[in-house]
C-alpha cells in the first residue's frame, strides 16, 4: 500500500510517500511562501525521489485540522484536485493526532498543542502505550489555564509537542512537576506521521478511506474575520 501524505496546517508544510509503514520519501519547506506556491511542486518532488508516479499511488491522506485556517484549506483544496480526476480516495488526519506521533510507544502522556493565539491552544491528549497510541481527548480549543487545570491530575510523565508547546511549558512549569517538552527534532507536524495514521486507519477499515467530495476541513473554532463579523451582529 502506497499512500501520499500532506501536511500544512501550519507556517511550514511537508509532502511523503509512506509504503507498508516506512517512509520512503519526505519533502519539507518553511521558505515563507505561501502554500499554494509549494505544495503541489512539493507534491511533484517527493513522487520522483520515491521514483514513482501519481498512477501508483493507493490512496492520499491530509492533517484537515484543526490549524491554520488558510493552510488546512490549501491542502484539503489539493487532496481533491488530486484524488477527484483520478478517482482515488483520501484520509483526513488530526493535525494533533499526527503532531503527537513521533511519541509513540515512549509510555508518557503526550499533549499535542498547536498556538490559536488569544492564550488559546488547539490541543488533543493521547497516552503512548507500547504497541499503540490511546486517545484521552478529542481535539478541542481552550485556554492554556483550563488545560494546566486538566493536567493536574495526570500521574503519568506528560511531554508537550506542538508549536504551542514553548509557550504551555512556560506557564505550566512551575505548577506541574512531571511536565517536559518534546525535542525540537520531533516537535512539529509531518506528512510522514500523517500519511502513517491514514494506513494505520485504513487497515483498520478501508471504510476510513473516502471519496474527497466527504473530505472537509475541521476547524474547531470560526476565523478571526468570522468571530469580528458576529461580534458586529451582535452589537448591532
Amino acid at each position: 500500500m502506497k499512500i501520499l501524505g500532506l501536511e500544512s496546517s501550519a507556517t511550514s508544510a511537508s509532502v511523503s510517500v509512506v509504503e507498508n509503514g516506512k517512509v520512503i520519501a519526505l519533502t519539507s519547506s518553511n521558505t515563507g511562501l505561501t502554500h499554494s506556491q509549494t505544495l503541489m511542486p512539493m507534491v511533484e518532488n517527493t513522487l520522483k525521489k520515491a521514483d514513482i508516479t501519481i498512477n501508483d499511488i493507493d490512496y492520499l491522506a491530509i492533517s484537515n485540522g484543526p490549524g491554520s485556517f488558510t493552510g488546512v484549506r490549501i491542502g484539503v483544496s489539493a487532496v481533491k484536485g488530486i484524488c477527484d480526476p483520478l478517482n482515488k480516495k483520501c484520509v483526513g488526519v488530526s493535525t494533533l493526532e499526527a503532531i503527537a506521533k513521533p511519541l509513540e510507544n515512549t509510555g508518557v502522556i503526550a499533549v499535542a498543542v498547536m498556538d490559536a493565539r488569544c492564550n488559546q491552544v488547539y490541543t488533543a491528549t493521547f497516552d503512548c502505550l507500547s504497541g499503540e497510541m490511546k486517545r484521552l481527548t478529542e481535539d478541542e480549543a481552550i485556554t492554556i489555564d483550563e488545560l494546566t487545570e486538566r493536567l493536574k491530575t495526570q500521574e503519568k510523565q506528560v511531554v508537550l509537542i506542538g508549536d504551542g508547546a514553548n509557550v504551555c511549558y512556560n506557564k505550566m512549569k512551575d505548577v506541574l512537576e512531571s511536565i517536559s517538552i518534546a525535542s525540537p527534532t520531533i516537535r512539529y507536524q509531518s506528512a510522514s506521521s500523517v500519511a502513517l495514521i491514514a494506513e494505520e486507519l485504513i487497515l483498520k477499515d478501508e471504510n476510513n478511506a473516502v471519496s474527497s467530495d466527504v473530505l472537509v476541513p475541521k476547524y474547531l473554532r470560526l476565523s478571526q474575520a468570522e468571530r469580528e463579523l458576529r461580534k458586529k451582529q451582535e452589537n448591532n
